[in-house]
């Protein structure tokens, strides 16, 4: 039975929520002068249209953002595409505030009013058959979006994104591994409301779902998508996983809060920002959970985000292994990264290895195997062999005892760990440090605060 409380409670986030007559003008105003500037430089072969969550309504309160799209014909090749639309985009907002970026294609931010604009080249298409680039899509879903949505729904979209936003996992960037507004938009629509949402969300295990009814059968796209954390068919390409971003721990964040939540509605669930602690306070929490924090400091490669933070999580694990496989018993780790600078901070509970390890061996009666590990380890240097019940074990003195010897002799070659090169390249200049370090620097406490004060 739902709580009394939830009703109220969704009616309040969803004023506090829904974007005002005035912020609305606003956006309409600096569209309309964008459209009128662009329509001057680009040919009438190229559409402009605006795209996400402004075309569609579900865009939040104060989130003063457009995407407006190039739409250029198919005949166009790619570079073509992406030199001429940048070269257009930048003629017309010549005056104001302009930074490039990158994604598929080379984009440009501009700022006008105190509204960002993206203004992002893509083929103009009317199906997915004829899509040339990712960015193509993006009209289609406005489209299919628009023509099915409610103004109560649109609401229940921005309730879905600011209760994903607390909990951290509203975004499909790489470093959030989370849900994207288009997700977001799917799952209203296909349940109904965000009520109805959070419902099934609570019970969810490994769920597939196909809004548009593309495929016949859900275990088939299970199978098709065998590692994602969930599956949701996109409505206009059948082939494609609109969640593929979605990690497992974001899904279960997902799922809990929402069971959580309808068991005891609060207003936690949509606004709660993170607490920054104190110096004080993070030695306190430091030094009381008595264990062994190494923080590896390096500058961060200039890569754009979706790059800089699979490899740098790619770079973590493979430090992750470098301990397990020396023993080290890893309680948690994390890893943060701007455009400046890159850490991986790695918790364990030995701060120091005694100086022997025990290797196990084969059973007694597999002959050959028994003579080819003695040999092995008296090779390496075993200072006895001795049995534990059927199977011989050799005693070898260890090679690291800290985890930072175990890491630095591992990091002379980092390529051998799989690191991806430009961190690899970073690694020459590693600063090491503990968890007393992150507390001396407001930037780094923030890291050390989310860190360290993790909840559900």
């Amino acid at each position: 039975m739902a709580s009394p409380k939830l009703q109220p409670l969704l009616k309040d986030v969803r004023r506090r929520l829904r974007p005002g007559a005035g912020e609305i003008l606003l956006l309409e105003r600096v569209r309309e002068r964008v459209f009128e500037r662009l329509r001057k430089t680009v040919p009438k072969s190229v559409g402009i249209g605006l795209m996400g969550s402004a075309a569609k309504g579900t865009f939040l309160k104060f989130n003063r953002e457009l995407d407006i799209f190039l739409m250029v014909p198919t005949t166009m090749s790619h570079r073509e595409m992406g030199q001429k639309a940048l070269a257009w985009a930048k003629k017309a907002m010549r005056g104001c505030k302009t930074e490039l970026s990158y994604a598929q294609h080379p984009y440009l931010k501009a700022y006008l009013d105190g509204v960002k604009i993206d203004i992002v080249p893509c083929y103009k298409i009317e199906r997915v058959e004829r899509m040339g680039s990712a960015t193509d899509r993006s009209q289609l879903h406005v489209k299919w979006v628009c023509e099915r949505i409610t103004p109560a729904q649109q609401d229940d979209v921005r309730l879905l994104k600011q209760f994903l936003k607390s909990l951290g996992i509203y975004g499909a960037q790489s470093r959030v591994e989370g849900f994207s507004g288009y997700l977001c938009e799917l799952l209203i629509l296909h349940y109904g409301s965000f009520e109805k949402t959070l419902e099934a969300a609570g019970a969810w295990k490994q769920p597939v779902l196909d809004p548009a009814r593309h495929h016949a059968d859900p275990a088939a796209l299970r199978a098709k998508f065998p590692d994602a954390a969930m599956v949701v068919i996109d409505p206009v390409d059948p082939e494609r996983n609109v969640s593929a971003v979605v990690s497992h721990t974001s899904l279960s964040r997902f799922v809990l809060a929402a069971r959580r939540f309808l068991s005891e509605p609060g207003i936690s669930y949509f606004f709660n920002e993170k607490a920054v602690h104190g110096a004080k306070s993070l030695r306190a929490l430091i030094a009381r959970r008595q264990t062994h924090t190494l923080v590896l400091f390096m500058p961060s490669p200039d890569k754009v985000e979706d790059v800089l933070w699979p490899q740098l999580r790619k770079t973590a694990h493979a430090l992750i292994s470098v301990l397990e496989q020396g023993q080290f018993r890893l309680l948690g780790h994390y890893f943060w990264a701007d455009g400046k600078d890159s850490l991986i901070l790695l918790e364990t509970l030995d701060h120091e290895l005694p100086a022997i390890l025990l290797k196990k061996g084969p059973q007694v009666w597999h002959a050959k195997d028994v003579e080819s590990f003695i040999k092995a380890h008296e090779e390496a240097g075993a200072l006895n062999f001795h049995l534990e019940h059927e199977r011989i074990v050799a005693v070898r003195l260890r090679k690291h005892r800290t985890p930072k010897e175990a890491l630095e002799a591992a990091l002379k070659k980092p390529e051998r760990l799989g690191i991806p090169a430009p961190f690899a390249r970073a690694m020459k200049k590693i600063k090491w440090g503990t968890a007393y370090d992150l507390v001396k620097n407001p930037k780094w406490r923030a890291v050390a605060s989310d860190y360290f004060t993790r909840r559900l």
